[in-house]
């Protein structure tokens, strides 16, 4: 006997199954498919029978290394005649520089020689000589000429005997010359207050020449003054390498005078002369610093002549 219950059974599976697995594909869309992978590899043979087929023999990596440097050959000489062309462009705008410096330049020159030309003065022509009336040249004829003028009387050199010749030239032989000078010594300022308890100093000033007892002299003594001016001139006579010193004292009554300092001038620098104001040493008697100075004025009235 056939059971019905098993066929339902049966029916419900295969139903279940189908589900699970999906409906089947229609014939038609199994058809496109199969043609779409048809035309896919179609299209790829296609692609492949486009390439160049490398020669027999030479492998696919040595072709394309040739075909690189090839490229690149190319690149280069690409490169160098654009870098010629430049150069030549270069050359051309440097070529034309100079053409229009030297146009500008020869212009410059004409127009300076033209403005020369302008600026010149005219050639001054002599003045025409007037001719001379006979009355003049018979004047001249009748006329004495007039006695000439005596020569002026020079002034004659003072005489030098021979023995004083003889005595110069041993000078000048040992080197011992004496000059002459006058030294005049003319103020003095800041000088410093010695008499604090009397008054201000009696300022005098000694010029001597060092190393030299008798040549010196002494100016006169002002009193009260820290400013004096003496004015006082005397001769000296001096060699190469004596010094001059000026020495300011403070007179003193009753005890010795108050030194109020000093300055020494070379020979160097009174040779040709000398005046000016110089600024005095130890012009303190304390740490304390004290700004005084003298002027004087020294003058060479040239080589002594010895007697």
């Amino acid at each position: 006997p056939f059971c019905f219950k098993g066929l339902s059974t049966i029916r419900a599976g295969a139903q279940h199954c189908k589900e699970e697995m999906g409906a089947v594909q229609p014939k038609c869309c199994a058809t496109q498919e199969v043609q779409n992978t048809a035309g896919d590899a179609a299209t790829e043979t296609k692609l492949l029978g486009d390439q160049p087929i490398p020669p027999v023999g030479k492998p696919l990596w040595l072709a394309e290394a040739e075909e690189y440097v090839a490229l690149q050959k190319q690149k280069e000489a690409e490169q160098a005649r654009r870098i010629q062309q430049l150069a030549a462009e270069r050359a051309e705008e440097e070529r034309k520089e100079k053409e229009l410096e030297d146009k500008k330049k020869s212009e410059e020159d004409a127009k300076s020689k033209d403005d020369a030309k302008k600026k010149k003065p005219p050639a001054k022509k002599p003045p025409a000589k007037t001719p001379t009336p006979k009355l003049d040249e018979e004047a001249k004829k009748v006329a004495p000429a007039a006695p000439a003028a005596p020569a002026p009387e020079t002034a004659k050199a003072p005489e030098i005997s021979a023995e004083q010749q003889q005595k110069i030239d041993a000078t000048r032989e040992s080197g011992d010359i004496k000059f002459e000078f006058e030294v005049k010594c003319v103020s003095a300022r800041g000088l410093r207050d010695a008499d604090w308890l009397e008054g201000t100093s009696d300022p005098y000033c000694l010029c001597e020449a060092v190393g030299k007892v008798k040549s010196k002299f002494k100016t006169k003594t002002v009193s009260n003054k820290e400013n004096p001016v003496w004015n006082q001139a005397a001769k000296m006579q001096l060699c190469r390498g004596d010094k001059l010193k000026f020495s300011i004292f403070d007179q003193d009554t009753g005890k010795a005078d108050d030194f109020l300092g000093y300055v020494e001038l070379n020979f160097d620098q009174i040779h040709i002369g000398y005046e000016g104001e110089l600024a005095l040493k130890d012009a303190s008697d304390t740490a304390a610093k004290q700004e005084a100075y003298i002027k004087v004025r020294v003058r060479n009235l040239g080589a002594c002549v010895p007697k």
